[in-house]
């Protein structure tokens, strides 16, 4: 069974202070960094780094050098902590405990869920394995409400889920992942976009082999990543090599993607790799350190899919910075504005050069 990730406490605080706000606890400003240090329990220097947290996701705002916050303008009128619980629901449904997310993907879910309360809604999270499902589970009727007004939010979306949610008249949109029908709502950061940049990138550097391991992924994702990685490098004149530059398992192991890299590096050894997750990345890491190599000195790499203990690695690692703000705009705007215009919402990152590429060495 997979770990679970183990949250910092910056970002529970932050978790902590964004349900508080959406609750409607405070009016307009929130107390010093020293009371609410005494109240969650936590260092001031942790509490001020989940407001910077907050502000960056747009929930509050500074005001003055002496780093008092106050509540940002929703938009819409808070709830009045007197009137009854809201009537209007959502749900969230993810196939894994959120805490085991992708950072960007928990703060996204936190800051849409923090909107939404603040609009008068409530939002619950089911949680079952729709992910590696081929086909609609029966058992699925019973999990969630079969009710076609209920706004539902699926992360990493799934054909099968979306198939299932068609047949019964649903309203649901993907957050990230794959659909098969052009009127899914699609809100996400398109992935094969992120790869196309990151090879630019590379290849204007002066990197010809470069390597995008895809593991266990959806087949149209899979393709969309090959693509971009084929023309990047035809750009400048590579013969693309799917079993090189793009390794494919329907696996995603430590053992699968260790294999990759070591027989990557056997066969004619890349200057360059791009990943698509912090996991991945982690055991990628791994190999290289056992065979010698150091990032980037010896190879670039890049990550595409940011997470928090990205900051903690040395060198700082290459990264895209998801627009956690509008993402969770996105999401609640869908959610509350009852009808929505079909198709994909696919927003730009931006890309953190950090410190894990530079020009390949002659080798």
């Amino acid at each position: 069974m997979a770990r679970m990730e183990r949250p910092k406490l910056a970002d529970l605080v932050a978790s902590a202070l964004s349900e508080a706000i959406g609750g409607g606890r405070w009016e307009e400003r929130l107390p010093g960094s020293r009371v609410l240090a005494e109240e969650f329990g936590a260092s001031v220097p942790t509490v001020s780094k989940a407001l910077r947290q907050l502000e960056r996701q747009g929930l509050i705002e500074g005001c003055g050098s002496r780093k008092a916050y106050r509540i940002a303008d929703p938009g819409d009128a808070r709830r009045s902590p007197d009137l009854p619980a809201p009537e209007r629901k959502a749900i969230i449904l993810t196939h894994a405990d959120i805490g085991t997310l992708p950072h960007s993907t928990r703060q996204v879910i936190d800051t849409s869920r923090a909107m939404l309360v603040r609009r008068g809604w409530s939002v619950e999270s089911r949680t079952f394995d729709f992910l590696h499902a081929k086909r609609p589970h029966r058992s699925w009727d019973h999990l969630v409400p079969l009710d076609p007004e209920l706004p539902m939010v699926a992360v990493f979306g799934r054909h099968a889920l979306e198939k299932w949610a068609h047949g019964h008249g649903l309203r649901m949109a993907f957050l990230g992942g794959t659909t098969a029908r052009p009127e899914t709502p699609m809100i996400a950061v398109k992935s094969s976009l992120l790869a196309a940049e990151a090879v630019r990138r590379l290849t204007d550097m002066g990197h010809r082999r470069i390597i995008l391991p895809v593991c266990d992924r959806p087949p149209a994702f899979a393709d969309s990543i090959k693509q971009a990685v084929r023309e990047g490098l035809e750009r400048v004149g590579v013969t693309y090599v799917p079993k090189f530059h793009t390794p494919e398992s329907d696996y995603q192991r430590p053992d699968v993607i260790r294999g990759m890299i070591e027989s990557a590096f056997a066969s004619n050894p890349p200057t360059a790799i791009v990943m698509l997750d912090w996991k991945e990345f982690v055991t990628a890491a791994c190999a290289l350190a056992r065979m010698g190599f150091l990032i980037p000195r010896d190879v670039s790499v890049v990550i595409l899919n940011e997470q928090a203990e990205t900051d903690w690695f040395l060198p700082k690692l290459s990264c895209f910075r998801f627009p956690v703000t509008r993402m969770a705009s996105a999401v609640a705007r869908w959610v509350s504005e009852g009808t929505s215009t079909a198709g994909s919402n696919f927003l730009s990152a931006d890309f953190d050069e950090g410190g894990s590429i530079a020009p390949p060495r002659e080798r």
